[in-house]
């Protein structure tokens, strides 16, 4: 619900979520909260409860203001309100700063700041909430209730924000997608102030593209290289000091990647082993079985698949025969006393499903079967 373009299918922001998933980061500096959130917003609940713990320690540190860098085409109303929610907690200032892109849901959050500035190379673009309602019509009509409640709470939040009539953001948006130049936004009052530009990649025009901005910006930037904040937030995630180099951080993660491969293939040894091992138990025990003329070559295959899936059963079981002649039961009894398909009579499937499902079961009809066979 609430996609990042009025016309975008919930397939295709899906998709531009895989491609650009949200990221959010939160750190601590000179006693003030900076968060960080990137991307469509999608999947919050991956994030949630590790950017919910940090502003709990922010909070319980005594902090009271955040700086917010939001830039993203938008995505889920609801998860944008959660995270929204999640700033407001903060009981001081609440100040951001908008990167090239700031759209649909992003705008929302934007404008509940107390003030929130924009690259002056950014666009800023609003549009009514959007959703795709599935269901019987009682689904249908309460989900058209819960968008039409949307709908009323963001035309009402930019009306606050910027003095333009509720009458006039719904004129506006009943049209369509609504872009404006970050000087555009700051006129109309949906942002305060206006800061440098900010740096093109192929990504950000990429994004312009899907959510079907009506003028493409030009690629400045064609190396991405680690923004400052985006460096710092990095070396401290992989356990280096803030100040370390761009080298560093590519080396260190380099390292890491090799040592999730060398505990990958060390856990794939460890599993074949294991497994190995108890192939080996499993076989050991089936031939000495069948060495003390306990069991037959016949039996053998069933008895494996009922050692295999509970050994200690199986082995409790086999310990207990003694030489092929000694059996009690000619058929299974059932629950209620009544007479079941003779172990004979089964196929090697249902064979092997008795012995995983009723051990107990398998143990009376095999027993019949010998004792049928004398």
């Amino acid at each position: 619900m609430g996609s990042a373009g009025s016309g975008l299918t919930a397939a295709a922001l899906h998709a531009m979520a895989q491609e650009y998933p949200l990221v959010i980061t939160a750190e601590a500096k000179e006693n003030k909260a900076f968060l960080r959130i990137t991307g469509v917003i999608y999947e919050w609940n991956n994030s949630s409860e590790e950017i919910t713990r940090k502003i709990d320690e922010f909070l319980s540190q005594g902090i009271q203001d955040v700086h917010v860098y939001l830039n993203g085409p938008g995505g889920d109303v609801f998860q944008a309100a959660e995270i929204e929610n999640q700033i407001q907690r903060f009981p001081g200032s609440k100040t951001g700063t908008a990167g090239a892109l700031l759209a649909s849901a992003y705008t929302k959050i934007a404008i509940s700041l107390d003030s929130c500035e924009q690259a002056e190379n950014g666009q800023f673009m609003y549009h009514k909430p959007s959703a795709r309602l599935v269901g019987n019509e009682d689904a249908i009509a309460s989900g058209l209730k819960l968008l039409q409640n949307m709908s009323v709470q963001y035309k009402e939040a930019y009306a606050a924000k910027t003095g333009i009539s509720v009458k006039d953001i719904e004129a506006n948006w009943v049209k369509g997608d609504v872009w404006l130049s970050a000087k555009e936004a700051v006129q109309q009052k949906f942002i305060t102030s206006i800061t440098k530009n900010t740096a093109i990649t192929k990504e950000t025009k990429a994004l312009f593209q899907a959510c079907g901005a009506p003028m493409l910006p030009k690629i400045t930037n064609h190396k991405k290289p680690l923004k400052t904040m985006d460096q710092k937030i990095l070396a401290l995630s992989l356990g280096l000091p803030e100040d370390a180099s761009e080298e560093a951080i590519k080396a260190q993660i380099k390292a890491n990647k090799d040592a999730a491969a060398e505990t990958a293939s060390l856990k794939a040894e460890k599993t074949a082993k294991e497994q190995t091992e108890k192939d080996a138990k499993v076989t050991a025990l089936i031939n000495g079985a069948i060495t003390a003329k306990k069991i037959n070559a016949d039996q053998a295959a069933n008895l494996k698949t009922w050692a295999n899936s509970d050994y200690a059963a199986c082995e409790t079981y086999i310990t207990g025969l003694q030489a092929l002649g000694k059996v009690s039961a000619a058929i299974i009894p059932s629950a209620v006393g009544t007479i079941q398909k003779a172990f004979a009579d089964m196929s090697e499937k249902e064979q092997q499903e008795l012995a995983t499902e009723d051990p107990d079961a398998f143990k009376a009809a095999y027993m019949a079967h010998l004792e049928l066979k004398k």
